[in-house]
């Protein structure tokens, strides 16, 4: 096995197909297809699956990548702590975050990074809660933040803080509603919401089915733009959390009504790989992050979060 067809077999999957992943790779498509298919005889299995509809993987080329995957990294960690100063950090490392926490995390993340890091460069990949959970668990990422963990078994993850959903709606009235509002009372509301493949949704089905009651959602919208702006229109009103929504709070064109009676809430938490170690350069990023989530709610730019007290912390460094 060679170490050009883990790097091939990464890109293929990263860049989803032969053709990207040529491209990308700056390899002829027939000399990338070779070295899949040698790799694949050479396991004893099929990794991938082409087809009309595109390129994806079996379950035999899920657990590969973990692997692959993996031993490329620890080739890059081994390359940098022999061309560099140990003191001095650099490296590519990438984090997933969902898109409610982007706007409010990112740049205050990338500044901290560049001002303490220079050589480490930051790459943050935004999406829906549950992406976020599949880039960790498939350590497509060095670390992600994550509001809800689930059922995801490849992760170690560290809960940071607790933050309780809100109720938003256009505002009406030239001061906010700050009124707390009881779960019950969202019967009534036309609501705004992705599917239920997002922990929010469920969490909030969930707790009103317990209550004897249900939600209306008039309106199932993916993009967390969407919503907004649908909200800010006043189409509709949607539950989400705090940093979602935060900036249309500032800008007075929402109100944000904590729900209580039960209140629902979620810790979020910072999740690693247990394939993939953090490398020095991760963990120093890993640090940065997690202080950003304390400094916010400290700050009180998180309303409602809490930090959690003495977390059980567990960051595996990779060796060094």
């Amino acid at each position: 096995m060679k170490l050009i067809q883990l790097r091939y077999y990464c890109g293929v999957v990263e860049h989803g197909g032969f053709i990207a992943a040529s491209r990308e790779l700056n390899v002829v498509q027939p000399a990338l297809s070779r070295q899949i298919s040698d790799l694949e005889k050479q396991l004893g299995s099929t990794l991938l699956l082409r087809g009309p509809g595109g390129t994806e993987m079996t379950d035999s080329g899920q657990k590969f990548y973990i692997h692959a995957k993996a031993i490329l990294e620890k080739i890059e960690i081994a390359q940098a702590d022999m061309q560099t100063n140990s003191e001095l950090l650099e490296g590519d490392i990438s984090i997933a975050l969902p898109v409610g926490m982007a706007s409010q995390l990112a740049s205050a993340i990338v500044q901290d990074v560049t001002l303490h890091h220079p050589r480490i460069s930051i790459q943050i990949e935004d999406g829906l809660g549950y992406q976020a959970g599949q880039a960790v668990d498939s350590a497509k990422v060095d670390f992600a933040i994550l509001a809800n963990v689930g059922n995801l078994k490849n992760v170690t993850f560290e809960p940071v803080l607790e933050e309780s959903l809100f109720l938003f709606s256009k505002r009406d009235e030239p001061s906010p509603n700050t009124r707390d509002i009881d779960l019950i009372d969202l019967q009534n509301i036309d609501l705004i919401m992705p599917n239920r493949k997002v922990h929010v949704r469920r969490n909030l089905e969930n707790a009103m089915l317990a209550k004897g009651g249900s939600v209306t959602v008039r309106y199932e919208q993916q993009s967390l733009l969407t919503i907004r702006s649908m909200v800010r229109a006043g189409i509709g009103a949607t539950v989400l959390n705090w940093p979602s929504m935060s900036d249309l709070w500032y800008s007075g064109e929402v109100d944000g009504r904590k729900i209580s009676n039960p209140s629902l809430s979620r810790t979020v938490c910072l999740a690693i790989p247990n394939t993939r170690p953090l490398s020095k350069s991760a963990k120093a990023v890993y640090d940065i992050v997690r202080q950003t989530l304390l400094n916010e709610v400290n700050k009180g730019n998180w309303k409602s979060g809490q930090v959690v007290e003495n977390p059980q912390s567990s960051a595996p460094l990779e060796p060094q």
